[in-house]
């Protein structure tokens, strides 16, 4: 994606480093994957989608710190998000969903390592 503000690669992919105390919102630019005149749907339907993984016998899960609904978003070409919690030492699988006004669909993974972050 073209702006991915906190984003990092590596050989696995993808990744957010979260500080468990954060409570952060995160953005997912499409623009250079839609076509032109196409927009993401952020409607009554839905969309987007994003899934956060879970992990047996967290104590303090990665979650969305009001609802879904409330903390998930989408302009015509990004999706944002907020999320708070996890628990350091965890790496959480995440899932963004969209369609779009054309009906096209897409699907982007990456991974959100939760460990106490100082500064860098």
């Amino acid at each position: 994606m073209a702006d991915l503000t906190g984003f990092k690669k590596d050989n696995k992919g993808i990744f957010i480093v979260k500080d468990p105390d954060a409570n952060i919102q995160y953005a997912l630019d499409y623009s250079e994957y839609l076509n032109t005149g196409d927009t993401i749907l952020d409607d009554s339907t839905g969309e987007p989608t994003v899934t956060l993984g879970t992990i047996s016998g967290d104590s303090a899960p990665l979650a969305f710190p009001t609802s879904h609904a409330q903390d998930v978003s989408a302009t015509s070409t990004k999706v944002t998000f907020r999320v708070n919690g996890g628990t350091a030492g965890n790496v959480y699988p995440v899932e963004v969903k969209i369609v779009t006004s054309a009906g096209d669909t897409d699907s982007r993974h990456f991974r959100i390592i939760c460990k106490d972050k100082g500064l860098e």
